[in-house]
């Protein structure tokens, strides 16, 4: 179990804890799906990682404002054995689930919903108001979602699995769910980012204090090769196009801020800087000194 890595951000103290991580095998076409194979392979040897299959980490931010414990995202929970961690990580830190007062869904894939539920269904964090963007929401309750534009559309196993367990889940939350405006400001610290592509109301997050601001990334990057190849997204963006759009302009934005920003699925604890590269961009990882 990762010990939690703890920081401030102006008068706000942040945790970042581990729910496990999730493999999605094989690396390609899971990676650029649309991009050679061997082209993939060796970009992934460049930065060191495994060229079979892609380890993505689960990093949950906790932000404690005042009276309010809030969570970004809940994790993959019990939907598969490498997931699951993060109830017994808060416990560890001091912090019951039933003290978690909110959580912010960057978006409805269950590696990120998942750990709202126990596997009989009843709620993890039964006193917390769940927050999701009504665009992500009504994208998967209003019928089936349109795969046209997603290497999914030729994946009839996945896209049977995303369209049953994403609706179930925001059905079983649905008493806690509060809709929120994509731009909505939440908990008088955090600022909805709309992020289109990964899903219609992929979402990411800006956490703020005074002047002092940090971006939750969400799932713009699964890997460090998307910074240098940004166009070559990963199979799950519902928009493959909109996706690439919406990375390169992001990367751009944030190559020129010296702020750190969290990701959720690069190495735990997915904190750093995205720089400008001699080749696209480069990711600079900060692990902080401590409160």
């Amino acid at each position: 179990m990762q010990t939690p890595c703890s920081f401030r951000l102006g008068h706000l103290e942040l945790m970042i804890f581990s729910d496990g991580y999730q493999m999605l095998a094989p690396a390609h076409p899971m990676i650029g799906p649309y991009e050679r194979p061997d082209y993939i392979q060796q970009a992934l040897r460049a930065q060191e990682l495994p060229t079979d299959a892609l380890q993505l980490d689960l990093n949950i931010l906790l932000i404690r404002h005042s009276d309010q414990l809030i969570l970004i995202d809940a994790g993959l929970g019990q939907e598969d054995t490498t997931g699951g961690l993060l109830p017994a990580s808060l416990s560890a830190a001091g912090i019951p689930a039933t003290a978690i007062t909110d959580v912010v869904l960057t978006h409805a894939h269950t590696d990120h919903t998942g750990g709202l539920l126990h596997p009989d269904g009843s709620p993890v964090f039964p006193n917390a108001r769940i927050h999701l963007s009504d665009a992500e929401y009504n994208h998967w309750m209003q019928g089936p979602p349109d795969f046209s534009a997603s290497p999914l559309d030729a994946a009839t196993g996945l896209k049977k699995a995303l369209t049953t367990r994403i609706p179930e889940i925001l059905s079983a939350i649905r008493p806690q769910l509060r809709l929120a405006d994509p731009q909505a400001t939440l908990c008088d610290c955090i600022r909805l980012i709309p992020a289109p592509g990964h899903t219609t109301g992929h979402s990411m997050v800006e956490i703020f204090s005074g002047e002092e601001t940090l971006l939750h990334s969400a799932d713009l990057l699964h890997t460090a090769v998307l910074l240098q190849h940004p166009e070559w997204g990963m199979f799950y963006d519902m928009d493959f196009g909109q996706a690439a759009l919406t990375r390169e302009k992001v990367l751009q934005e944030e190559a020129k801020k010296t702020r750190m920003t969290m990701t959720y699925h690069l190495p735990w604890p997915g904190l750093g800087r995205i720089k400008q590269g001699s080749a696209g961009f480069e990711w600079e990882p900060v692990i902080p000194s401590g409160k």
